[in-house]
């Protein structure tokens, strides 16, 4: 049935896009680093080696119990001040999707199609087989664990016990986008982009509360016509938004879902806020910050052109991200400037994950950075 169903794109089409965890500038070539004025003081304050996941998006879970990440076919928790192994556990086989866990539960998608459960002890607690591979980490909370497969269904276990609770079901597209992506919890429910260009939203008994357009498929060709909604949803106080590739930027009122702002963006990365802009990637690799009330572009970076940055986190006062050939950039948020660069050993293919005043990375070499930056 999935024979002849593509999950990513050409390199040569689209420039921003993975595939088969190669730098996919394709025809375009990677603007050169200029000089910069440093203005950040950065330092690598730990990193730990948990094997390559070229062709796999891992990313890495911050909880207050540890960090948990994997590489290879293994598990690990960390010690976020020191960077040490707390433990690592072998899954069954490669492990294809993760990490995702709230500090209690710990699961893991692998290349067998199963999802692997462990408590924060490293302990196995169970494992299911799943309908369809899986590529975008399982979302862990109130005692359940839901995952999401390539077929489009999002399944709902209890994490202690595995059993089933419910599962939805969406139509499978025949053509998607291969970028980072996750579920996330918000007020309204579970949220969840879909590959038709749509944010839906699911109850605790799985059950539909909201489906609504991030974007509408224009163009003739199934190419012209993709609109994944990619990354993961932001969630606020205030806002609910999402973005959509070759489509825009949707931005809702958390209390109601009302909507508030749009813009048109062709995004490969998720929104994310500092409460001050709301940021996205382009797909050729602009960093764009919208005004956070109304939607309005504030500043466009566009030093990074088809060097296929990842989202930025916020760091303290600052943002960072990572590239193809593992630099680390800090932006000034206030206007976009690049004020200070870093490397670590690998493409920075998924979003860094932001700890204290500093933010946690994840390669396809394998390296679990943990840089800080002051400014």
């Amino acid at each position: 049935m999935f024979k002849h169903r593509l999950t990513a794109l050409a390199a040569a089409i689209f420039g921003a896009l993975v595939v088969s965890g190669c730098s996919s500038t394709g025809s375009h070539e990677p603007a050169e680093l200029e000089d910069i004025r440093e203005l950040v003081d950065s330092n690598e304050v730990w990193s730990d080696n948990l094997g390559a996941t070229e062709g796999s998006l891992l990313a890495p879970a911050v909880t207050s119990t540890g960090i948990y990440a994997a590489g290879g076919n293994e598990l690990y928790r960390i010690d976020a001040k020191t960077g040490d192994v707390v433990w690592s556990r072998e899954a069954d086989a490669e492990i294809s999707a993760g990490v995702g866990s709230d500090g209690t539960y710990v699961a893991v998608g692998t290349v067998k199609g199963e999802v692997e459960v462990y408590d924060s002890d490293g302990k196995r607690l169970w494992n299911a087989r799943l309908s369809s591979e899986v590529s975008v980490p399982p979302l862990v909370g109130s005692g359940f664990v839901f995952v999401r497969t390539a077929d489009t269904r999002i399944t709902a276990f209890d994490a202690y016990s595995g059993e089933r609770r419910w599962r939805y079901q969406a139509q499978v597209p025949s053509l998607t986008v291969r970028a980072p992506s996750q579920m996330r919890f918000s007020p309204a429910g579970i949220l969840a982009g879909q590959a038709n260009g749509r944010l839906l939203a699911l109850d605790g008994q799985g059950r539909t509360v909201f489906e609504v357009p991030v974007a509408q498929p224009k163009g003739i060709t199934e190419v012209e016509r993709l609109v994944d909604v990619v990354g993961t949803p932001l969630v606020d106080a205030n806002m609910m938004c999402a973005s959509a590739f070759q489509g825009g930027v949707l931005c809702m009122a958390t209390s109601n879902g009302r909507p508030l702002w749009r813009a048109e963006v062709d995004a490969v990365t998720g929104p994310v806020t500092d409460g001050v802009h709301v940021y996205v990637v382009t797909a050729r690799g602009e960093l764009n910050a919208y005004d956070y009330s109304t939607g309005k572009l504030v500043w466009t970076n566009s030093k990074l052109l088809w060097r296929d940055p990842s989202a930025p986190a916020v760091v303290g006062s600052v943002l960072a991200l990572g590239d193809f050939e593992g630099v680390v950039h800090f932006i000034d948020p206030a206007t976009g400037e690049i004020i200070g660069r870093t490397s670590i050993d690998g493409a920075v293919r998924v979003p860094p994950v932001s700890m204290g005043d500093g933010a946690v990375f994840q390669t396809e070499e394998g390296e679990l950075s943990y840089i800080r930056a002051v400014k």
